[in-house]
């Protein structure tokens, strides 16, 4: 019908100059915006939160990478690919990189390339494989639980899986002090039960690292609340 277009014309008109007096009026415009600015900061709030947990006691990351691996014509056939990634994770497994720390597992091969030939007249081939992993990768103020190893009077080494650690005489509690007695220790002058010796667990906070090559070192202190000897 020719009239209704103008019908909904009128309607829109109508429509808009409500809005527009609500927005003179001041009623009707700032409780979107203002629920929106709130929403935003909830949103911001909640991110920065994510990312400080992130940042904050992350030993542990999922990361993807490449690696070269050379088999040999003897593993040819049906069960290569078996092969290939039973090489990546004997090769990989335990490795340590200065960026990413120590590969404790591999959990995921994403993809093998075709193998060519080296052209060293071997007949081997090379396959390029993307792999996922997850990598143990300590930072400084980090706290975690170890193992001892070895009590000396300069301090204690230990252990925290493949990273090795060393706490100073100087980063041990006042009140621990060196014994050589039946074995090397350090005891609590105020509870003689209290003691650090070899193969106990404790508690430490990373103060400073090295990193190598192929090796991560800590420096790690005990001298601060709920560090020390885990309870028996």
């Amino acid at each position: 019908h020719p009239r209704a277009p103008r019908r909904a014309d009128r309607r829109r008109r109508r429509v808009l100059r409500a809005r527009a007096r609500k927005v003179r009026a001041g009623g009707g415009a700032r409780r979107p915006r203002a629920r929106a600015e709130r929403r935003g900061g909830r949103s911001r709030g909640r991110g920065d939160a994510r990312r400080r947990s992130r940042r904050e006691g992350a030993m542990f990351f999922h990361i993807e990478q490449e690696k070269n691996i050379v088999l040999e014509p003897m593993y040819f056939g049906k069960r290569m690919r078996e092969m290939i990634e039973s090489r990546v994770r004997q090769e990989v497994e335990g490795s340590c990189t200065g960026r990413h720390g120590y590969i404790v597992m591999v959990t995921n091969i994403v993809h093998i390339s075709e193998g060519m030939i080296t052209d060293d007249g071997t007949a081997r081939a090379k396959f390029h494989v993307k792999y996922s992993a997850i990598a143990f990768r300590p930072f400084k103020n980090e706290v975690l639980d170890c193992v001892v190893v070895q009590v000396t009077k300069f301090g204690f080494f230990a252990e925290a899986g493949p990273l090795k650690l060393f706490v100073s005489n100087q980063l041990v509690p006042e009140e621990m002090v060196f014994e050589s007695v039946d074995e090397n220790a350090y005891v609590d002058k105020t509870d003689i039960s209290h003691r650090i010796v070899k193969d106990i667990e404790v508690r430490v906070k990373v103060v400073g690292l090295r990193i190598d090559h192929n090796e991560i070192f800590c420096v790690a202190t005990m001298k601060e609340p709920y560090l020390g000897p885990s309870p028996a």
